[in-house]
């Protein structure tokens, strides 16, 4: 029995496949790799700036830097992060009925820290923008917080009695 020209065709084909399919081996292997960075940027009050009840013609009163009633916030962001921080301070304090025109001068002055408690070990910032950047501590994980404490002084004149009060804005971007 003579086989056909395509017969033997197929049965070298089928050979060489049957031998090459043991003698080759084929390696794949397929990575599915999903990158997600949560830059999850915090900032909040610690403490608010408290200059308490003061009496009308007290003159200047101050808030020492460590002094247990200056402001505190603290921003968590990523080690090594550069950011761009703004503080908007008040210059006056307003009563709070709309209708008192007379305002209490404030001068706030602000530092920066990486501990809530040190404060041997802090920066002063400027009165409008800093750059910062923040570093690496010795804990774990990815994150540190910078603690950012305003103090400063008010000048109690001739003013009805009442609240006096403002806001300091603080706005925090990476850069």
């Amino acid at each position: 029995m003579i086989s056909s020209p395509h017969n033997i065709f197929k049965k070298i084909f089928a050979g060489a496949l049957f031998i090459f399919g043991f003698a080759t081996t084929i390696r794949a292997q397929f990575i599915d790799l999903n990158l997600n960075i949560d830059s999850k940027l915090t900032a909040s009050t610690e403490q608010p700036l408290d200059f308490g009840t003061l009496a009308t013609n007290s003159g200047r009163q101050a808030i020492d830097f460590g002094s247990l009633n200056m402001g505190i916030f603290s921003i968590t962001a990523l080690k090594n992060e550069i950011l761009l921080i703004n503080l908007n301070k008040p210059h006056e304090l307003y009563h709070e009925n709309p209708a008192t025109k007379e305002t209490i001068p404030i001068e706030l002055l602000s530092r920066y820290g990486y501990a809530e408690h040190n404060y041997q070990n802090t920066y002063k910032l400027s009165n409008t923008s800093s750059i910062i950047k923040v570093n690496p501590n010795s804990e774990p994980g990815p994150w540190n917080t910078i603690y950012i404490f305003m103090y400063g002084s008010v000048n109690i004149g001739n003013v009805p009695d009442g609240v006096y009060s403002n806001d300091i804005v603080l706005n925090v971007e990476y850069l």
